[in-house]
């Protein structure tokens, strides 16, 4: 075998082409391999890019929402407007501007108040629908800043909208 003419005048004997068309054979492989190869490249650029855009989008988002999500957590953690109020007083304030009039709504200081010296409050709300329901929920925690001790909803009987409020309210 001789190597100064290529190793394609072996495969042509085997192949049974001759050398030109070996030679057309070997040189299109070698270009079918470099193309393969550049859009492999030009795929994985494209997805690259299309990566570090997602990622930038994501970094400005989280540059936009995370000044919002702290002030919420702030105004979460101080109590709200009411905190400075007894929690009786509170939590009146917070029904009433739900829309639950003195004819529904009950408060009283918990007979065991000595878990929470002045901060445990009994709340019963009759009748309420179901923005009234979730107005008053929100309130409690975010503007009066009262937690839950424990909780009741009963169904008011003849009214399948209308439902029956109540809690056991601390600070």
């Amino acid at each position: 075998m001789s190597w100064r003419n290529g190793p394609w005048r072996l495969v042509a004997r085997r192949t049974h082409l001759d050398a030109k068309t070996q030679r057309r054979l070997w040189r299109g492989l070698a270009a079918g391999w470099g193309a393969t190869l550049f859009a492999c490249w030009a795929v994985l650029l494209v997805l690259t890019r299309a990566a570090e855009k997602s990622s930038e989008e994501a970094g400005s988002m989280y540059v936009t929402v995370a000044p919002m999500a702290a002030e919420v957590m702030d105004l979460r953690n101080s109590g709200g407007q009411l905190a400075a109020q007894p929690p009786l007083m509170a939590a009146e304030r917070v029904a009433r501007s739900a829309g639950v009039g003195p004819d529904r709504l009950s408060l009283r200081l918990s007979p065991n108040a000595s878990v929470t010296p002045g901060g445990t409050v009994e709340l019963h709300a009759r009748a309420l629908n179901l923005s009234e329901l979730v107005n008053i929920l929100r309130d409690l925690r975010v503007e009066g800043g009262l937690s839950t001790v424990s909780a009741q909803l009963t169904p008011v009987n003849g009214a399948d909208n209308l439902m029956d409020l109540d809690m056991v309210l601390s600070r």
